[in-house]
Order: structure tokens, then C-alpha cells, then sequence
């Protein structure tokens, strides 16, 4: 039997606090390591002690194994546990930490080579009996040749690949090669391994797993399945367990091809065995040699710890609990809140956070790294926290996490709140008929319906009620607007829109408008520095707000609007917020977020057509297209292969003159 007394977690945000927790609860001290980037993060002041990463980017800090094992030693630590992602699934990193006489709080070397790379482990599926996708490996013109052979659309997938890194769809030969290209390099910046491979690309299909753990005492439990359709990107967004709309039989099916598998390799610790599920078919996807991001759901429905079980497995303890102890209790479900823009592509969004308040119930749990403020990198992954609501069904469960997350308040930044309560209440989620192409699906239909907003007027009533003050001038939002009369008019600008409107004035806490056939009233019923409720007619509704320099920023059940006087705005606004979106004379192409320049698709003089790719730009983990708006020439480019850059910098120059 091994002691852990002192563990280092090789990662950072919610992740590393969420291992904190544990490793407090089992008085074992632990070690946080950090960037200059991210100081100020929560992991770093949960942790008992903590060490400054040397480096400026990935492969320098939370990627440079030599770097993490010498800390680890220089503390006395007795293990590693690496989290998700970054070295997670490194077969390299977890034999340098047992090298360096450490414990890796995971499995073997050979294990995570094995299933981490996804041919070599579809393979061995395959030869256990276990169904595989069909699909072709080797180089790429092998592949373009395979791929007219298997029929489009085709899946390209990153050989060592994990976490819907390395993922794409090709439509058409045509496609296939642009996009075999993009996923290699993706997969050598991520992965350091650019081998990729394809598979028959399934519509529809829905994305089920299997949670196991493994002890050295031949021991293999499986702590029941997960439902992860619901995905943006190929990356999750919704999870639950146990799967709706699963069988007994099917999760038996799944249970035996996931302990099979993990005894064939002499699995231990943790681990996720990823399945396709169509109609009664199912078709293995890879296995995930560490602990998931969506681990929280599994130890809400069985009261296991799985953190904590990683840690006595490493220590050698075997699992205290036979595969018939282990029952399901009721239902989990869990929402990722991101950092993006669902109705633009979900473009990231990384910037200062203003305020950020949690929802508090029983039956709640709230993953995250992320205080009353801080600030969202573009460095790293967008995801700012994970909601999980557990009730005795499924649909109390849901219930439960649509009030949660219209009262999970992130102002300063674009999220992806609004669309999670969409599709929660959608109704082929209430009826469990999701599949991997479902969120995309609802996305379309509801940008062709119109995106959700907030009605103007209750913005405008709320804005007055916020009474925001100017830290300039010292006037209050009735100095700014106008005195009011009988029928006041007020100027306000919504999300840069201009808004005139006339109301009937009662009193500092009673407005109302007067509409086509009825009068609708407003009513402050109460407000403190971030929340108010208004009564609207007889309906109530509570909006969280933001005061910052003359401006106030709203969120509304997952909707954020930003509110401002019109008379504040100064030329250089004005134009930006009506220039004309068709290019005329010269056009200035601007960063929509920070990030790093990864390729430049033009050079000075070339013609570009509405829609061409002009470069691309990496922010938290995804390549962004920046594309052109209208035919133009490339006059001038003012970044280079590398550049970092912030929000909102001019990256190239247009113009309608033949250069």
C-alpha cells in the first residue's frame, strides 16, 4: 500500500478546484500550478500551496512535463493528478512522473498510448468483437481515395484526438482535403501528433458512455452510462445520467464492451468508454483514459466520489464496492456555461468578467474557477462553469436547471446561457429524442425564427429604475434623459440600437406605457446593486444588472443587452453603428475577439470574393475563419503568422480599388 500525503494537479480552473475539494476532504495537501495569465484564478488561492509555471505559453507551462515533475519533486509532492485535458491522456507525461518516483493518479503508460490513439484503438475493438464505425487510415491521398469509397459526408478525426478536438465533416471530395489539412494541424498544436484517419459519417446518432474504474486487484465497475448528444462544435454542452431512452438491454450491451475492453488492456483508475448509439446499434467511439468533464452528473445519481476513488486506486486500495452496490439514484443533468456567442458560430468570447453570481437550491452543484469577477483568457478553454441539478426524475431534474440557469448571472461577456435553457425546454429534449445533430438543428431554427432578446421596453423602464450615475459629469440617468413630463420621450440605445419611446410618468417606481388597445404598467418592486424585480403587468420579472461609465448591462433569463442614453455617443459611435455593412471605398477587417494568428490566406493585391477565408484566428482552443464581407483587394495586412492580438485590432485592409 502507497501513501499520498501532498498531490500536484497539473492543471488549472475548475478542474483543478473541483480536485481540491476532494483532496481537502481526504487531508491530503495540494499543490496548484499557474501562469502569469491566470495569478489571480481561483485554483490558485483553494490550493494549499503554489508554484509560478515559467513560460509564456502552453508548451512552456501546463505542456512542459519537465517543468511540472521538477516542481512536484521540489515540493515533496507524493503524486500527480493531471485533471482533463492539457497532459491528461500524455502516455509520456505519466511515465516521466512515475520515473521521477512520483504517483500518476491515472492509468498506465501503455494504456493511455493504446487508447489514445484512435485507430490503434478502434482496431483493437474491432478484434474483441466490439462494432466500429467503418473507415480508412494512412496518408492523405490515401484517404481522398478511400473516402469516394465509404460515401460522403465523412468524419476526418485526429488519430490521438480527445475532448472534440480534431473533428471535422466533409460534405464532398471537394471539402475533404481543406479539411484533412486543418485537422492535421489542429492536431499536431494540440496533440503533437498530426496522423489522422476517416470514418462513414453517422446522422443522427447519439453520443452514450460508459463510466468504469479499474483497481489492481482485477476489479472492473462500471458506474452506469451518460447521455451527451447535445453538442456544439463536437464538444458537449448538456449531459446527462442515467440516458433517457435506453434500454435495459442496450445498457447492458454497453456495460459489457466497456469492462471487456478495460480488462483486455489491464485498464486501471478511471476511465470512459465512448459509443455511438443508432436505432438498437451501437459502435465504439474511443475511450477516455481520465477523469471526464462531465463526471459530476455520474457521482450525483450513484454518491460516488470518483476523484476520491482515483486516489485510493493509485494508492492500491482495491474498489470498496461490487458492481450490484452501485444503483441509480433518480437523475443528474449538467449544462456547460461557455464564454461564446452562440447566434455568431459561437465565437469566443473571452474579455473581463463585470459580475458573476451563482445560483444557490438543493440539489444544485456548481463546477467552477470563477469568482464575482475575474477575467475569461484567450488562452485557454471557454468554459466558465458547469451547472448540475439532481432530483428523484428526470423531468423535476429539468425543471430545476431551467430556474438555475436563468439565475446564473455572467455579465461582461457573451455566453451560451440563454441557448441552454432553450434547448432544455425544447420539446425533443422533454421527450428525450436528441441526438448529436440536435443542438445545431434547434440553432438554425431558432436563427431563422429570430434570436431571443429582451423586450426594449422593459430594458428602458429597467434602465431608468437602474438609475445608473455618471462618474464624469455626476449626473443621474433623469439629468441624461430629460426632465419628465406628462409624456416624456427618452433616447436610449440597446445593443446600439436606437430606441424612442414616450411613457407616462407616475412615479420614481411606476411607469407605464400606453400601447395600440391597453396600457401596460411597470413596477419596481424591489432593487439592489445587481437585481431588481418589475412587475410588467401583472407578470414579474427580475432582471440582473451592471453599471459601468454611463452604460448598464442587462441579463434577462440567459439574455444580456447593453443600455445607454443616445446623447452620450460621439461621432466615431455614430459611424460604426450605422456604416454600411457593403464595402465602399476601404474596409477595415478587425479582430472579433483576442486570439493568435495562426494563417494568413492573402497577401498584399490579391482579389477576394465575398465569403473567402482571409485568415485564421485561434481563441480559447478553436480556429475562427475571419472572412471577407464583399469582393474587394487586399491593400494592407497588418498582423503575421503568431501575432497575438486583442479585440477589436485591425488586422487587414480592403479596398474596391484595383491594387
Amino acid at each position: 500500500m502507497k501513501h499520498i500525503n501532498k498531490v500536484l494537479v497539473a492543471n488549472r480552473g475548475e478542474i483543478a478546484v473541483r480536485i481540491f475539494k476532494t483532496l481537502h476532504q481526504m487531508g491530503v495537501a495540494s499543490v496548484a500550478v499557474y501562469t502569469e495569465a491566470d495569478g489571480g484564478s481561483m485554483h490558485v488561492s483553494e490550493a494549499d500551496e503554489r508554484y509560478l509555471l515559467a513560460g509564456k505559453g502552453l508548451a512552456d507551462t501546463y505542456l512542459n512535463i519537465e517543468q511540472l515533475v521538477s516542481i512536484a519533486r521540489q515540493c515533496k509532492a507524493d503524486a500527480i493528478h493531471p485533471g482533463y485535458g492539457f497532459l491528461s491522456e500524455n502516455p509520456l507525461f505519466a511515465r516521466s512522473v512515475q520515473e521521477a518516483g512520483l504517483l500518476f493518479i491515472g492509468p498506465t503508460e501503455n494504456a493511455i498510448r493504446l487508447m489514445g490513439n484512435k485507430r490503434e484503438a478502434r482496431a483493437l475493438a474491432s478484434k474483441l468483437g466490439i462494432p466500429i464505425i467503418e473507415g480508412a487510415t494512412g496518408e492523405i491521398p490515401l484517404l481522398m481515395e478511400k473516402a469516394s469509397h465509404i460515401g460522403f459526408p465523412i468524419m476526418a478525426k485526429a488519430a490521438a484526438g480527445g475532448g472534440g478536438k480534431g473533428m471535422r465533416v466533409a460534405g464532398s471530395a471537394a471539402e475533404l482535403g481543406e479539411i484533412l489539412e486543418s485537422t492535421r494541424r489542429e492536431a499536431k498544436k494540440y496533440f503533437g501528433n498530426d496522423e489522422v484517419y476517416i470514418e462513414k459519417y453517422l446522422p443522427g446518432p447519439r453520443h452514450i458512455e460508459i463510466q468504469l474504474l479499474a483497481d489492481h486487484h482485477g476489479n472492473v465497475v462500471t458506474l452506469f452510462e451518460r447521455e451527451c448528444s447535445l453538442q456544439r462544435r463536437h464538444q458537449k454542452i448538456i449531459e446527462e445520467a442515467p440516458a433517457p431512452m435506453v434500454s435495459d438491454s442496450l445498457r447492458n450491451k454497453l456495460m459489457r464492451a466497456a469492462i471487456l475492453l478495460a480488462r483486455d488492456i489491464g485498464y486501471r483508475n478511471a476511465g470512459t468508454v465512448e459509443f455511438l448509439v443508432q436505432d438498437s446499434n451501437f459502435y465504439f467511439l474511443e475511450m477516455n483514459t481520465r477523469i471526464q468533464v462531465e463526471h459530476p452528473v455520474t457521482e450525483m445519481i450513484t454518491g460516488i466520489d470518483i476523484v476520491r476513488e482515483q486516489i485510493r486506486i493509485t494508492m492500491g486500495e482495491p474498489i470498496p464496492f461490487s458492481q450490484e452496490d452501485v444503483k441509480i439514484n433518480g437523475h443528474a443533468i449538467e449544462a456547460r456555461v461557455y464564454a461564446e456567442d452562440p447566434a455568431k458560430g459561437f465565437l469566443p468570447s473571452p474579455g473581463k468578467v463585470l459580475y458573476h453570481k451563482t445560483p444557490e437550491g438543493k440539489g444544485l452543484r456548481i463546477d467552477t474557477a470563477l469568482d464575482k469577477r475575474g477575467e475569461i483568457s484567450s488562452l485557454f478553454d471557454p468554459m466558465v462553469s458547469k451547472v448540475i441539478s439532481h432530483a428523484s426524475d428526470r423531468e423535476t431534474a429539468r425543471k430545476k436547471l431551467q430556474h438555475h440557469l436563468k439565475n446564473y448571472v455572467l455579465l461582461g461577456v457573451q455566453t451560451n446561457i440563454s441557448l441552454l435553457i432553450d434547448l432544455i425546454n425544447s420539446r425533443d429534449f422533454i421527450e428525450g429524442n436528441i441526438d448529436t445533430g440536435a443542438a445545431a438543428g434547434f440553432l438554425e431554427r431558432k436563427q431563422k425564427e429570430g434570436g431571443n432578446e429582451i423586450d426594449n421596453n422593459l430594458l428602458a423602464m429597467a434602465f431608468i429604475f437602474a438609475n445608473p450615475t455618471n462618474d464624469h459629469q455626476g449626473k443621474n440617468t433623469w439629468h441624461r434623459i430629460g426632465a419628465w413630463r406628462l409624456l416624456p420621450t427618452t433616447k436610449l440605445l440597446i445593443n446600439k440600437k436606437l430606441l424612442q419611446q414616450r411613457y407616462l410618468y407616475h412615479n420614481a417606481y411606476h411607469m407605464s406605457i400606453t400601447g395600440r388597445d391597453r396600457e401596460i404598467t411597470y413596477r419596481l418592486l424591489e432593487r439592489d446593486s445587481h437585481s431588481m424585480r418589475i412587475d410588467v403587468g401583472g407578470n414579474i420579472h427580475t432582471l440582473f444588472y451592471h453599471s459601468v461609465n454611463g452604460e448598464v448591462i442587462f441579463q434577462h433569463e440567459g439574455v444580456t443587452a447593453t443600455v445607454c442614453p443616445a446623447c452620450h455617443l460621439g461621432k466615431e459611435t455614430l459611424r460604426e453603428i450605422n456604416k454600411n455593412p457593403v464595402l465602399e471605398g476601404e474596409s477595415l477587417i478587425k479582430a472579433p475577439m483576442h486570439g493568435t494568428v495562426i494563417k494568413i490566406n492573402v497577401e498584399p493585391g490579391d482579389e477576394v470574393n465575398k465569403g473567402d477565408t482571409l485568415l485564421v484566428l485561434e481563441s480559447m482552443k478553436m480556429e475562427n475563419k475571419i472572412i471577407a464581407t464583399a469582393k474587394a483587394y487586399v491593400k494592407q495586412i497588418s498582423v503575421k503568422d503568431g501575432d497575438m492580438v486583442e479585440d477589436n485590432s485591425l488586422l487587414i485592409q480592403l479596398t474596391d480599388k484595383l491594387i
